[in-house]
């Protein structure tokens, strides 16, 4: 996608995100991915962004790269996105993330408990603390590590891979 004036969300791999010089800038859950292209559109017009699904995410990746100052101003217009009145009922969050696999800026809706399926995921809200550990473990996975995380008046069971983390 060429990113002048709030372009329309192009097809899913329409241009390849780890080839011609694309690095990945933005992961973005399915509610949030249509004001996240707008975004990057608005803030980057001089780049380009492909964009590709993997696994419940839509992965905006830019050329040239998001420099940490671009990706730090990214991240604090995201912010203001989720403090929306309309995003906050839904506990969104836009945070950015440090593994293995290296920085990135997330910007999501947690799934409820009853969509979730399995691997990573943000999963919630839950009425509080206890609740969401009690949640995760109920369906813990091999491998799956689980962090809460209190959003407003709710809490969220964040599950990520724990051996990406014991890498480092």
């Amino acid at each position: 996608m060429t990113s002048k004036r709030h372009s329309p969300l192009p097809e899913p791999n329409a241009l390849e995100p780890t080839s011609g010089g694309f690095t990945e800038a933005l992961r973005a859950s399915p509610a949030l991915a249509d004001l996240a292209a707008q975004l990057l559109s608005a803030l980057f017009p001089d780049k380009r962004f492909a964009t590709a699904h993997e696994g419940r995410w839509l992965v905006f990746s830019a050329r040239p790269a998001l420099a940490l100052a671009e990706s730090r101003r990214l991240l604090g217009h995201l912010h203001d996105l989720v403090d929306l009145p309309q995003w906050r009922r839904e506990y969104a969050v836009a945070r950015e993330v440090t593994d293995v696999k290296g920085r990135r800026l997330e910007v999501q809706v947690p799934l409820t408990p009853q969509a979730y399926d399995g691997g990573e995921a943000l999963v919630g809200p839950f009425p509080d603390q206890a609740a969401a550990q009690e949640w995760y473990g109920s369906v813990q996975q091999r491998g799956l590590a689980a962090d809460t995380v209190q959003v407003a008046d709710a809490w969220l069971c964040d599950l990520f891979v724990l051996g990406e983390l014991l890498d480092d």
